[in-house]
């Protein structure tokens, strides 16, 4: 199999123009216009005042009433990584000076700031994707086909409709892996390094248990002595990316520990997390519950397998590249250990399965990374191969979208999230259509 060479940053824009004309309509028509869960209301009370009040401090915006946030100090913060809403910020900063501004339900700004943040990073992490399966071999309509389902027919779409960082962290991890199989198999080393460091410490920013490919992608790094002539570029980022947000924990509450795993900044008057055990990463689950616990998170009602079912192709294709040791071995090591160390942190320190959710969106940045080993399905690609990748495809779409109406579906409406969201669109189709027909009763 041959190994074609993208060649810069640049080579994401002219690639696939299907793909990208395709998801450009999708970025601008799916984007939120509102706050759908405490979840983003929170962080985007932090890109509100960040603008309007120069302080990490939400005390006076629209979304203090969000359930996620601590008490530290006399008042309250989001209890979100705050990298995200300071990207936010800088989105929202110019539309504020042009009057266009943050409110409570459905705003203009809210659309403006995800659509040019999450949305635009989903579609940079889907094409990032595509430039990466060329180094793989793949034809470009067997890569159009795998980008598809990363991009439409995965989590990955489902959780990039709204403001929250685990698509963002998705998306950043498949433009540092772009970068890094660039470094490896192209030119340019050194610049190459230094992108997708930054990519991969941004995510660890934005959603702190991925910051585990960035440690694991070191020894990849060291181990290439072509890489490993370029590792000052590899570490050099930390400096822009990981030293920021450090600081902005130690200037909310004296400490660069993040303040979401602190229980005591949660315990304050009417706090809806006063006793609860729905808390993350303040405790550590016994091994007796979290081996059923895990269960429950791959093929539970919202099992990620479930949700994700092009997933079952991509693991026996990391399995495979495993066990061959073929080109794409050291890459498999990793993407496999990373994987492996974030569901255990999720497993052991979690117990609501992510809450008010579709799916378990926890997961969600391992999709880019694990779908990439999707490509040995096509090495001996049959008619009857192309036929379950047809059905797969179709049903990952259908599965995917159906999330995209809804990514913090109400559990009261069913236990299966897939379930309850057909339910709420019916009902929402429903009064549509009896609202139309009423116009012409006379």
């Amino acid at each position: 199999m041959s190994h074609s060479q993208p060649r810069a940053w640049r080579d994401l824009f002219p690639i696939a123009p299907g793909l990208r004309l395709l998801l450009l309509i999708l970025m601008v028509a799916t984007a939120s216009t509102r706050p759908g869960s405490w979840n983003d209301a929170s962080r985007m009370a932090t890109v509100q005042s960040l603008v309007e009040s120069g302080s990490f401090v939400i005390d006076r915006t629209a979304f203090v009433g969000t359930g996620d946030k601590v008490f530290i100090n006399g008042h309250f913060y989001s209890e979100k990584p705050p990298m995200p809403s300071v990207l936010g910020a800088a989105v929202y900063l110019p539309l504020h000076r042009l009057g266009i501004r943050l409110h409570a339900g459905r705003s203009l700004a809210y659309y403006l700031v995800t659509l040019l943040t999450i949305k635009l990073f989903w579609l940079l992490g889907a094409l990032a994707f595509y430039a990466s399966l060329r180094f793989t071999g793949l034809d470009p309509e067997k890569r159009f086909l795998v980008s598809l389902a990363l991009g439409i027919g995965s989590l990955y779409f489902s959780w990039a409709l709204v403001f929250n960082n685990h698509a963002l962290a998705a998306a950043c991890l498949s433009i540092g892996f772009y970068f890094l199989l660039s470094a490896r198999h192209g030119a340019a080393v050194r610049r190459n390094l230094g992108a997708a460091a930054f990519f991969l410490l941004f995510a660890g920013t934005a959603d702190m248990p991925t910051g585990i490919f960035y440690v694991l992608f070191l020894p990849y790094v060291l181990r290439d002595p072509r890489l490993r002539s370029g590792v000052v570029f590899y570490l050099l980022p930390i400096l822009v990316t990981f030293v920021p947000a450090l600081a902005i924990n130690y200037s909310i509450h004296g400490s660069i520990m993040p303040v979401q795993i602190v229980r005591s900044y949660f315990e304050y008057p009417g706090s809806p997390w006063i006793g609860s055990e729905k808390l993350s990463g303040v405790r550590v689950n016994d091994l007796r519950f979290a081996l059923t616990y895990a269960a429950g998170l791959f093929v539970g009602p919202k099992g990620f397998l479930l949700y994700n079912p092009m997933l079952g192709v991509a693991l026996w294709g990391l399995v495979r590249a495993v066990r061959q040791k073929g080109h794409f071995f050291h890459e498999a090591l990793v993407v496999g250990a990373g994987s492996v160390t974030l569901v255990l942190y999720y497993t052991l320190t979690t117990s609501d399965y992510g809450g008010w959710c579709y799916g378990i969106r926890w997961f969600v940045p391992l999709l880019p990374l694990l779908l990439f080993f999707v490509y040995p399905y096509f090495e001996a690609y049959t008619e009857r191969r192309a036929t379950l990748f047809s059905v797969l495809l179709s049903v990952s779409i259908l599965v995917a979208t159906v999330g995209a109406t809804n990514p913090w579906s109400d559990p009261s409406l069913a236990t299966l999230p897939l379930v309850g969201n057909i339910k709420d669109l019916s009902s929402r189709l429903y009064e549509f259509v009896r609202a139309g027909v009423g116009q012409w009763t006379f």
